[in-house]
């Protein structure tokens, strides 16, 4: 990614996060897709974690007819008590979401709003086995979503939602709209935003 879509990208979260204060997290291994990842802490605005990649949209996607853009960068929100400054903690969260955005990439594949995906986990005790593509509604605005990089180039800023075996089996049995709208409820229920490791009533 060059620096100044680097610079825009950061600047575009800094504006709809409310905060200036991210931690650049770089690939341990580089396998073809260079993808940092930003790392927001919580905010009186927005009292969770915040995890963003910065170089997915290095891979534009095959054309899809119903799509958002043909380039994504993926955001994971993540409970305020998680400890995220424990590189332990930490390195979970930071490879399920460079699972998930390498997965266009590695697929040769479109991936873009209410796409689910599987995969398998070398722990047989993980639970989350698969991701859904959601928007980002929890952040109030729909700005969010778009960031331009370039005269050619518009990023879509997409949501990670882990999924455990039982939570896909209900996406799989309702199908994507329904599942989106279970998520993001519009009775004023409480959304269910939040990547966990070990799934509790706070999703």
């Amino acid at each position: 990614m060059k620096t100044t879509e680097m610079n825009k990208l950061i600047r575009h979260f800094d504006t709809y996060f409310e905060q200036n204060d991210s931690t650049i997290i770089h690939p341990i291994v580089d396998n073809g897709l260079h993808i940092d990842v930003l790392l927001y802490s919580p905010n009186e605005k927005y009292s969770f974690w915040k995890l963003v990649t910065m170089g997915a949209s290095d891979y534009k996607m095959p054309p899809c007819r119903q799509t958002v853009g043909s380039y994504n960068e993926y955001i994971m929100f993540v409970d305020a008590a998680v400890d995220l400054t424990d590189k332990n903690v930490f390195m979970w969260y930071y490879e399920k979401l460079l699972t998930v955005s390498t997965f266009a990439y590695y697929n040769q594949t479109h991936i873009t709003y209410a796409h689910s995906f599987e995969w398998q986990n070398e722990d047989p005790t993980d639970e989350m086995i698969a991701a859904f593509i959601e928007f980002p509604q929890i952040m109030g605005t729909t700005a969010i979503l778009k960031c331009k990089l370039g005269v050619l180039k518009t990023v879509a800023c997409l949501q990670v939602v882990l999924l455990t075996k039982e939570e896909l089996e209900k996406l799989m049995a309702i199908g994507p709209l329904a599942f989106s709208d279970y998520l993001y409820p519009e009775d004023g229920t409480m959304p269910h935003f939040l990547t966990e490791q070990h799934r509790s009533e706070k999703f």
